[in-house]
């Protein structure tokens, strides 16, 4: 099950699943290249003094933005049910992980991290692993 799998079965919009998982994907690729996303919370004059500060500084805007626009935080928010979640979360991993589109991500990740982000994405907490 790949992204366009797991947005499918849950029933979430292509672009609401896109803006929900945004900030948790930046949060999980900063070890790899934290001065791409720092750089785009520079040019958007965004507060912070190191790198993890800007990034923090940007996905924040992010949750914030899609507070703004009455936008889920997390996948409970969008009325995912944690059975149905649960149940379908080793599938969803293992497709994500297996989509030719996870080849090009700035940071490989395994099984177990595709979880996690789903894991948190799912709970709406901050990934720091």
């Amino acid at each position: 099950m790949d992204f366009w799998e797991v947005v499918h079965s849950f029933k979430i919009p292509y672009g609401l699943a896109n803006a929900l998982y945004l900030p948790y994907v930046i949060d999980f690729n900063k070890k790899a290249n934290s001065k791409r996303y720092a750089d785009i919370a520079r040019t958007l004059c965004l507060n912070g003094n190191t790198d993890d500060q800007l990034v923090d500084s940007l996905t924040d805007l992010l949750r914030r933005l899609n507070k703004t626009l009455n936008l889920p935080l997390t996948l409970q928010e969008v009325g995912v049910n944690q059975a149905d979640f649960e149940k379908q979360m080793d599938q969803m991993a293992a497709g994500a992980v297996e989509d030719p589109c996870t080849r090009s991500n700035p940071r490989e990740l395994s099984l177990e991290q595709m979880k996690q982000i789903y894991i948190a994405a799912f709970k709406g907490e901050k990934i720091n692993f």
